[in-house]
């Protein structure tokens, strides 16, 4: 596979989970696979997502030396920058999203130009509105909170 910009990138929410996702990679993948998607209108960008392991260090005196173990995983937090649009169904989603106080996440797929897509459940953390300016184009970020690991799936 070849480079590519991420132009022509699109982003997805689906309806909010009613369970965790399965602990099976391949049946989380199938799960998420299978539901039906909104795309997000007007996407300009999309932040930095993925795994971090947290470092777990233990100095044991006889050895004088530090070990270093994997910890928690996180894949943190990713913000989307989006051209502010009220009547976009994946935006009226990701606010119902936003104003959704359950403890279940919501499923989000997103889909590169060379078909590889990647799925994660998250929680929209924050929904606001910016560049409001004379010149500035209106939009909304939105903050991802996501709580699984993400799903890559080769394009077929």
């Amino acid at each position: 596979m070849a480079i590519n910009t991420g132009a022509g990138t699109r982003i997805y929410i689906g309806p909010r989970l009613s369970a965790n996702l399965p602990a099976d990679h391949a049946a989380a993948i199938a799960l998420l696979a299978a539901i039906t998607y909104v795309e997000v209108g007007e996407v300009e960008s999309i932040g930095d997502y993925g795994d971090t392991i947290n470092d777990v260090s233990f100095a044991g005196l006889a050895a004088g030396r530090a070990k270093h173990l994997k910890g928690l995983a996180d894949a943190g937090s990713s913000d989307l920058s989006i051209g502010f649009d009220a009547g976009d169904a994946g935006q009226l989603k990701l606010v119902e999203a936003f104003i959704d106080r359950s403890r279940y996440d919501y499923p989000f797929k997103v889909v590169y130009v060379d078909g590889e897509t990647d799925y994660f459940a998250a929680k929209v953390m924050s929904n606001k509105k910016t560049g409001i300016s004379v010149e500035g184009v209106l939009k909304r970020t939105v903050t991802l909170g996501i709580n699984s690991e993400i799903y890559e799936v080769e394009a077929e």
